[in-house]
């Protein structure tokens, strides 16, 4: 066959059952799927063609949330792929409601072929009829097969636990892990004496707020500061260092970890629902608790007093979600947190909270910016965004022309048109055949052409766009930004779709400078840049252009 491409969807699990206790289970490793599936394509002349490799190494098959798989199914939705093996269903995934999705419904849709070789599964020789009963009680066996697996698993992490050895990848700050007893921590000599310092400060009679002051006055680093140092991979810290300040919240969530007492607590929280990466709080009565198991930095009745003196502050009010335009995209430009949205005075107002909490330790400007302003300000900078676009676009399209007919190039724009036009008759094709208005031989017949068609399309799409490669990236992209911009009412007063759709973050700093962060800012900088280069106009090193009258150059080219 003609441009004939075979998948081979090979994947193993550590979590489901599938690896022994070496690791490996010699029947389901990715050496003995990728043996067998060739030996199956060797068997049989119809399957001559380029064959694909898509490999999940380590991914569970309870969902299709696997970068291997996602990969496979782009390349299939694109036309790359006409033909997927897999070794058995249960490499294909463990959820058998949509494991029968994908083989009855959206394989067929895209013209593609399955095969699962053990399970003895061709599509091309069902004749659309589906699985049949005996593939779908496989499929629905393998789905119970990992809710029996996931149940044992959980079974004996909780008698781990109960035994007093941590299965979490977090120590708690103030320990380290035992890397002589797997599962066990032990005292870190250094952060245990700054827990130990949080409680000492509380069994004085302070709050929160004091407590923190003062670790702050002392120069006591927070258990971030504390980590960074320690490990260079810490993620989520965006936050400057200088900026790691202790805050009345840091001071309570020290005081509340029953950790401390020597006890491991596990199970805080769990997966709602097998497959699901969604993970609901556990209530206390729930959770295991194991005593001594690890040595304590505060005895029982120094964390009972300590809480008590942080308990007899007020819990506070409750603050209503408020929605506003720019709700979650304003940062402080200083420490780079979110900043709080208050109502003063009748006004929305942004201020932050990071430096409300940690007072004159923080280099963060404390006052209040008004939101009308802030939305007025990037309202405006969004307007003069998409007009940059829309001026790129057309001097891009300008160019790509230009170059198109100098080079008798077809119009890329209409062959996709007539590629969506051609995607859609197939699909039409395939329902009159489900629905029994034409028959399998016509069916078979009209969809080669169309596919045929299809890949003739392809092949001339991809010859323009080599030649046209760099071009085209940029234009494409600044394209989804004005088709963006069509797509959502564009008003002068700023809205939340507006922001959603252009917007990264914006940053307040304390001398009335803003900074808006486009998700697209990258690809207009680089256009902007060699629209103005092509103009004769040269950088100087701070980033400022130097025009052509500063050099020598032609005034009217500035123009």
């Amino acid at each position: 066959m003609n441009d004939f491409t075979l998948a081979f969807y090979l994947r193993l699990s550590m979590s489901d059952g599938d690896l022994g206790s070496d690791n490996k289970d010699e029947s389901n490793s990715i050496e003995n799927q990728r043996i067998l599936l060739q030996e199956y394509v060797d068997r049989h002349d119809e399957l001559l063609g380029e064959i694909k490799e898509y490999v999940d190494d380590g991914y569970t098959g309870t969902n299709f949330d696997r970068p291997g798989f996602q990969k496979l199914l782009e390349d299939t939705k694109a036309g790359m792929v006409q033909c997927i093996l897999v070794k058995d269903l249960s490499r294909l995934g463990r959820d058998y409601i949509g494991v029968g999705d994908y083989i009855e419904q959206i394989f067929p849709v895209l013209g593609v072929r399955f095969i699962a070789v053990n399970n003895h599964f061709d599509s091309a020789s069902h004749g659309g009829v589906g699985m049949g009963l005996d593939l779908a009680v496989t499929n629905l066996i393998n789905n119970l097969y990992s809710r029996d697996i996931s149940k044992k698993v959980r079974s004996a992490v909780r008698v781990k636990w109960k035994q007093g050895y941590a299965t979490a990848a977090d120590v708690p700050f103030g320990y380290i892990k035992d890397t002589e007893n797997k599962g066990k921590w032990k005292i870190d000599p250094v952060a245990s004496k700054y827990v130990r310092r949080v409680f000492d400060l509380a069994l004085e009679g302070r709050n929160t707020s004091q407590i923190a002051y003062r670790l702050n006055e002392e120069k006591i680093p927070t258990p971030g500061l504390y980590l960074k140092g320690k490990r260079s991979n810490i993620v989520g810290i965006v936050s400057p260092d200088s900026e790691l300040l202790w805050n009345p919240a840091k001071v309570w969530i020290t005081l509340n970890k029953y950790e401390y007492t020597g006890a491991l607590v596990m199970g805080k929280k769990k997966t709602l629902m097998l497959g699901s990466e969604t993970r609901v709080r556990v209530p206390k009565e729930d959770q295991i608790v194991t005593e001594g198991a690890h040595e304590a930095i505060v005895t029982h009745e120094e964390f009972e007093a300590a809480r008590e003196v942080i308990h007899t502050v007020g819990k506070g009010c409750v603050v209503n979600k408020i929605e506003f335009p720019l709700r979650k995209f304003v940062r402080c430009g200083t420490c780079r947190r979110l900043m709080e949205y208050r109502i003063f005075e009748g006004e929305g107002t942004f201020r932050c909270g990071h430096k409300r909490s940690t007072g004159i330790h923080s280099s963060c400007y404390g006052g209040r910016f008004r939101e009308p302003i802030v939305n007025a300000n990037v309202s405006f900078a969004i307007h003069n965004m998409l007009h940059t676009a829309k001026f790129l676009q057309g001097k891009l399209q300008q160019d790509s022309v230009a170059k198109s007919v100098s080079l008798e190039l077809p119009d890329i724009d209409k062959l996709r048109k007539e590629q969506e036009v051609l995607n859609e008759e197939r699909v039409r094709q395939y329902e009159a055949y489900a629905d029994g208005v034409i028959g399998r031989n016509e069916y078979i017949s009209k969809k080669q052409k169309i596919s045929e068609q299809i890949d003739e399309i392809q092949r001339k799409i991809k010859q323009c766009e080599e030649i046209l490669q760099e071009e085209d990236e940029e234009a494409s992209e600044i394209r989804q930004i004005t088709e963006r911009a069509d797509s959502i009412p564009i008003s002068s007063n700023l809205t939340a779709e507006m922001v959603q759709a252009f917007v990264e973050v914006v940053y307040l700093y304390g001398d009335n400078r803003m900074e808006v962060v486009f998700k697209c800012g990258d690809v207009l900088d680089e256009a902007v840049d060699r629209y103005l280069i092509g103009l004769g106009l040269q950088k100087n090193e701070d980033g400022t252009w130097l025009y052509p009258e500063e050099n020598g150059g032609n005034d009217d080219e500035a123009d």
